[in-house]
């Protein structure tokens, strides 16, 4: 009879992930319960946009918690891209995680520290407040969805790769449709404004993913 090795792989480091990711949601929910059930219905009414915008800043303590959730999830989806493709990658799984984790966080922040600065010159904090609370705050409920999924496609079922493209092709539609949605609300400010507009979009809503995915990749 003759012995097959069998290659056992580690989930002990995406287990503490994971449980840390469940922790920052039980966390959310403990700091607001009526915030967080409000924001848990975000995609089926307006009631979170319309109530915690104006009174609420972006760097409340339940939007810096959900930000770390979108962080880390957002950050475990990517890393699992490696994983389904089967790409060979110098870097340890754990280390690959924090690479990719540093690398998503750096573009997040300083996306909405650049956008913040811009407001800021063009006197303009007004809108761009309202813009990145709306965005931020679908961006962390995304977060919140591909949390289920991480779950599933690391102990249950690994996706093929059809069906890993297919999430990311729906997750991106479902980004632009949250995007138009407010840049409709706001056209008269967008068609005044149509060549910086332009520019905002290339430079901080396309080209920081193609800056993460080269990084990463790299």
């Amino acid at each position: 009879m003759e012995y097959i090795t069998r290659e056992i792989v580690s989930t002990n480091w995406l287990t503490i992930l994971l449980l840390i990711c469940l922790g920052l949601l039980a966390i959310a929910k403990g700091l607001n319960a009526l915030r967080f059930s409000d924001f848990m219905m975000l995609f089926s009414n307006n009631k979170y946009i319309i109530s915690y915008q104006k009174p609420n800043k972006l760097s409340s303590p339940f939007n810096a918690v959900l930000l770390l959730l979108q962080i880390a999830s957002v950050s475990l989806f990517l890393y699992l891209y490696f994983d389904i493709f089967e790409l060979q990658v110098v870097a340890t799984e754990i280390t690959l995680y924090i690479k990719i984790t540093i690398i998503y966080a750096v573009i997040v922040i300083c996306k909405l520290l650049i956008e913040k600065i811009i407001a800021t010159i063009f006197s303009i904090d007004g809108i761009v407040d309202e813009y990145l609370f709306y965005k931020v705050s679908y961006r962390n409920f995304l977060g919140v969805i591909l949390l289920p999924f991480n779950i599933v496609f690391i102990y249950a079922l690994q996706p093929t790769r059809i069906v890993y493209l297919i999430l990311v092709i729906l997750l991106i539609i479902l980004n632009l449709v949250v995007l138009v949605s407010f840049y409709r609300k706001n056209e008269n400010i967008i068609f005044n404004h149509l060549f910086y507009f332009i520019l905002y979009l290339c430079a901080l809503e396309i080209a920081p993913y193609f800056i993460l995915y080269k990084l990463i990749s790299n």
